[in-house]
């Protein structure tokens, strides 16, 4: 019998790769947890071991908390602004958590090889 833990990583594993099969080798974090209902806390321990292996490579992006602009992206949480100004609307505002997109990408191999996992 599989454990919830083996599940949920199948889940996650045929998420992703359906996201690479519509040519998408870049999603966001709240696609994932959307799509498939699994506890962040699931995701993370799946995420994480990629994450070292260099399989998937993280970033932060800021959004404008006005116009939800593209204010950048960052590997790194230390290397944001503490403020950011919008060009697109004029707005100035603090750096905040909720403005931050976790933005994963594929670069390894693990989901391109693994056709037959389930």
């Amino acid at each position: 019998m599989a454990s919830q833990g083996d599940c949920s990583r199948s889940i996650l594993t045929r998420k992703i790769e359906d996201f690479l099969s519509q040519g998408k080798s870049k999603f966001y974090l709240r696609d994932i947890t959307e799509a498939t209902h699994i506890p962040l806390g699931e995701i993370e321990d799946f995420l994480l071991p990629l994450l070292r292996e260099n399989e998937i490579e993280g970033s932060l992006e800021v959004r404008c908390p006005n116009c939800g602009a593209d204010m950048g992206s960052f590997k790194k949480y230390p290397e944001i602004p503490k403020e950011i100004y919008c060009e697109l609307c004029g707005t100035a505002s603090p750096i905040e958590d909720e403005l931050l997109e976790v933005v994963l990408e594929v670069k390894g191999k693990f989901f391109r090889i693994q056709k037959g996992f389930s």
